[in-house]
């Protein structure tokens, strides 16, 4: 079954950014440069889950990259907080042809030099309608940003619930594929000046779960 492998926060500052969570008890490993995009990011891994904190470190280089202005135009339409979901799922071919979309391929350098490859699916219309979920299939399991998974002084251990407000709930479920992912939760827009995407995010800790709001 196709999983919930990532949610994405914008943020303004990646070092505001990781202080804050570090403060909230959670290990921030640095992601690295999206090469050509303009942005950057932080990961906090959960092991088979990821909380990615992406920001714009080069606002030229991001208007004049067709990966980078999806997120300067989210940033300018939404603001700072969450903002996208990612399913990870057995057969990202499959999924392609499903949705009558291309396969992208894309790539981000860690500080360590290693360049970490993956394919991808739906990323634009991701971005453009956030109620959608983007597909993401990694190409070295070794270097899956879920799997470098670090112990959190807080004790956390994954997502207890995405919650994701939809125009249609059916059209979503297609989207899907027809089953929804565990703990993802589907909630209809109440009118038509309802904002659509992830609404929130909880991570679960043993002391009750931390909540990151859209």
């Amino acid at each position: 079954m196709d999983r919930l492998v990532q949610a994405i926060v914008l943020v303004e500052d990646l070092r505001a950014a990781r202080a804050k969570m570090e403060g909230l008890g959670f290990t921030v490993e640095e992601g690295g440069r999206h090469p050509g995009r303009g942005t950057a990011n932080l990961i906090i891994s959960f092991g088979v889950q990821y909380l990615e904190l992406l920001a714009v470190i080069d606002a030229h280089a991001a208007r004049s990259s067709p990966q980078g202005r999806p997120v300067l135009a989210a940033l300018s339409r939404r603001g700072p907080g969450l903002a996208r979901w990612t399913v990870e799922p057995d057969d990202i071919d499959a999924t392609a042809r499903r949705l009558d979309l291309v396969v992208e391929r894309r790539e981000r350098r860690r500080p360590d030099g290693t360049t970490v490859r993956w394919r991808a699916v739906g990323i634009d219309q991701a971005w453009k309608e956030p109620w959608r979920c983007a597909y993401m299939s990694w190409d070295d399991p070794a270097l899956h940003p879920a799997h470098r998974h670090f112990a959190h002084p807080n004790g956390a251990t994954g997502f207890a619930r995405l919650d994701v407000t939809v125009p249609d709930e059916q059209a979503a479920v297609d989207w899907l594929g027809g089953a929804v992912p565990t703990t993802v939760n589907l909630r209809t827009a109440s009118g038509s000046g309802t904002a659509v995407g992830p609404a929130f995010l909880d991570v679960w800790t043993p002391a009750g779960d931390v909540r990151f709001d859209s």
